[in-house]
C-alpha cells in the first residue's frame, strides 16, 4: 500500500482589517475615558494593532473625530501626538451611536419635575444630547437599563441597594431629599371591624414594595396589588386600608378622609435617609464612560436647581 503523501497545512488567512465604522466608536470611547487632556496618544501603529485595524483606518477615524469637534490633537513630530482637547458630547455620540437616554420616574410630584429639570439642564450644558423617558416604577426603569432601552435610570439609593445586581453600577449619587422628602403611611378612615388590614403594594416600585414589607412585617395583612397612582382612590373607596407613599405625592393628591403617620421608628432607623437620595444607575459594562459623562454633574448644583423649581423661581423644563 503506497504511503500517503502528507499535505502541508495551508497558512491561515489573516483576518481582514476592521473598517473605519468599526473603529470610530472604539476610539471615541477610548478618548472619553482617557486622562484629562493634555495626554500623549499611542502611535497610530499601536492603535492599529490594539484595534485590529489598518493604519489608514486609524488615520481616517481620528480625522473623523477631529472633524466632528470631538477631539483636538496636537502633532509634535518625534515627540508624538497629544490629545489637547475633547468634547464629551460629541465623543459620547460617536461612541454610543446616539443621545444619552435617561429613565426617570413619572412627573407625579414637583420634586420629580425638579429632578428632571436639573438633569436635563446640566447634561445639556455639558454638551450632551439628552433624551429623557419617564417610566413608572424603579424595577421597570432598571429593566430598561438592562435591556439597553436607556443608559441610566434614576431611583432612590435604598432601591438601588436592594435591586441592583452585579451587572449594574451607581454612577452618580445626589443629596438627601433629591428624590423625595421621605415616605409616610396613609390610613383609610373608613375601615371598620377586625378584618385583616388590606395594604396596597406596587410591585413595580422597589421603594414602595420593600418599605411596605418592612413597615408591616409580622402583621396579619392582606396585600392589594395596585399602582401607586390608585392609592387615594382605593383608600377613599374603602377598597384598601393602608399604603406607604411618598410625602411629595401625598401632598399633591391628599383627599379628605385619609389620615397619615410617619414610618415606624424601626424602619426609619434601618433605612435612614436612603429613600430620599436620588442615584443614577447604569450598566457595569458602561461604567467607565458613564462616570466620565457624570463627572460634570455637581450634586450641589442639582440641589440648587431643584430648590428654584420647588420654590417657583424656575419653571420646570425637561
Amino acid at each position: 500500500m503506497p504511503a500517503r503523501v502528507k499535505r502541508s497545512a495551508r497558512p491561515a488567512k489573516p483576518a481582514p482589517a476592521r473598517s473605519i465604522n468599526d473603529v470610530v466608536p472604539e476610539l471615541a470611547r477610548r478618548f472619553l475615558v482617557a486622562p484629562e487632556p493634555p495626554t500623549r496618544l499611542p502611535t497610530v501603529r499601536q492603535l492599529a494593532r490594539e484595534h485590529r485595524s489598518s493604519l489608514a483606518s486609524i488615520h481616517a477615524a481620528i480625522g473623523r473625530l477631529e472633524g466632528a469637534g470631538a477631539i483636538e490633537v496636537d502633532r509634535r513630530g518625534r515627540l508624538g501626538a497629544f490629545l489637547v482637547k475633547r468634547g464629551v458630547g460629541p465623543l459620547w455620540t460617536a461612541a454610543m451611536g446616539g443621545p444619552l437616554v435617561v429613565s426617570l420616574p413619572l412627573a407625579s410630584s414637583l420634586r420629580y419635575e425638579a429632578l428632571a429639570t436639573a438633569i436635563k439642564q446640566l447634561l445639556s450644558g455639558a454638551g450632551l444630547e439628552v433624551f429623557l423617558i419617564f417610566v413608572r416604577g424603579s424595577r421597570q426603569r432598571l429593566d430598561a437599563v438592562r435591556d439597553g432601552r436607556c443608559h441610566l435610570a434614576a431611583m432612590s439609593r435604598f432601591a438601588a441597594s436592594e435591586v441592583c445586581g452585579p451587572g449594574e453600577r451607581v454612577v452618580l449619587e445626589l443629596a438627601p431629599n433629591s428624590y423625595n422628602s421621605g415616605h409616610r403611611v396613609l390610613l383609610s378612615t373608613t375601615r371598620t371591624g377586625h378584618r385583616r388590614h388590606r395594604v396596597i403594594v406596587d410591585r413595580h416600585s422597589a421603594d414602595q414594595q420593600l418599605l411596605t414589607a418592612l413597615e408591616f412585617a409580622g402583621r396579619d395583612v392582606e396585600f392589594v396589588p395596585a399602582m401607586t397612582a390608585q392609592i387615594t382612590r382605593l383608600l377613599t373607596a374603602g377598597q384598601a386600608d393602608a399604603a406607604v407613599w411618598t410625602a411629595d405625592e401625598m401632598q399633591a393628591a391628599h383627599p379628605d378622609g385619609i389620615r397619615d403617620r410617619p414610618m415606624s421608628p424601626a424602619v426609619r432607623h434601618r433605612i435612614g435617609d436612603s429613600d430620599t437620595i436620588a442615584v443614577l444607575v447604569g450598566r457595569a459594562s458602561d461604567e467607565d464612560v458613564l462616570r466620565t459623562v457624570m463627572a460634570g454633574i455637581d450634586p450641589a448644583e442639582v440641589a440648587r436647581i431643584q430648590a428654584e423649581v420647588m420654590t417657583g423661581k424656575m419653571v420646570p423644563e425637561y
